[in-house]
């Protein structure tokens, strides 16, 4: 039995009786084991607390934060927590949601949902800048040109349409160019999104997890395209180290 069938026959066993927070850090961390090494990446130490990275002084860990059954869709959904300590001390913190027929299927699309959108901008600035899995760009932000790693946009419901996420991506960099980042080295930043029957409900803006308001507010204003039921749309990336 390979590493990755053993880690998930063990999980449903920990899914079926688990509904609060708190545990199963290992399944987490062995997914993010075998999400390395099929990247042909093996330069991290597995810890107690997490996956250590000490190029660069990085822990990677997460558990799961919270499983729901739904009878009437007979669907599960999953929600994990994930989270990122930098060797300066800052901490990136993220929950991701999962659904899937399965409480084993929805935890997978959970972390998958945090692979495409979240972690590979962070790899590829950290470990291999010619990741072909994100989108790159360089922006001037604060008098320096800044190397920046774009995730595809993760959504749910109506999808925002190309030329709106284009327009919202040339909105936030305007609104960065005269940011006072506190450091040069790696910042993060998220959009989240959620539009409900043509209605923008919450546009929540951040840079290393503080709420930028300004922006927040820039992007409640934009005119987003109206949705059906609902959309909920985000957009991570990385800005990376200054440009000679």
């Amino acid at each position: 039995m390979n590493a990755l069938i053993r880690t998930f026959a063990a999980l449903a066993v920990l899914l079926s009786g688990l509904a609060h927070a708190g545990q199963g850090s290992e399944y987490v961390n062995s997914y993010f084991e075998l999400w390395l090494k099929a990247h042909n990446f093996t330069k991290f130490d597995k810890k107690p607390n997490g996956l250590f990275f000490p190029a660069n002084g990085v822990l990677l860990d997460g558990d799961i934060y919270q499983v729901k059954e739904s009878p009437a869709s007979k669907l599960y959904s999953v929600e994990s927590r994930v989270s990122i300590l930098f060797k300066d001390g800052r901490r990136l913190d993220d929950f991701v949601v999962g659904v899937g027929g399965t409480a084993e299927d929805a935890f997978k699309d959970s972390l998958m949902n945090f692979c495409l959108t979240t972690l590979h901008p962070i790899y590829a600035e950290l470990f291999d800048h010619a990741d072909p899995h994100v989108r790159k760009d360089a922006w001037e932000i604060n008098g320096s040109r800044r190397r920046i790693f774009l995730s595809e946009w993760g959504q749910r419901g109506q999808l925002v349409n190309e030329a709106t996420q284009k327009q919202v991506e040339q909105l936030i960099a305007s609104e960065l160019r005269n940011n006072s980042l506190t450091t040069k080295d790696l910042q993060w930043v998220k959009l989240v999104v959620l539009i409900v029957k043509g209605k923008v409900e919450q546009v929540v803006f951040t840079v290393n997890g503080v709420v930028d308001q300004r922006t927040s507010q820039r992007l409640s204003g934009f005119k987003w395209p109206a949705s059906g039921e609902f959309t909920m749309a985000k957009l991570f990336f990385v800005i990376g180290a200054a440009q000679p």
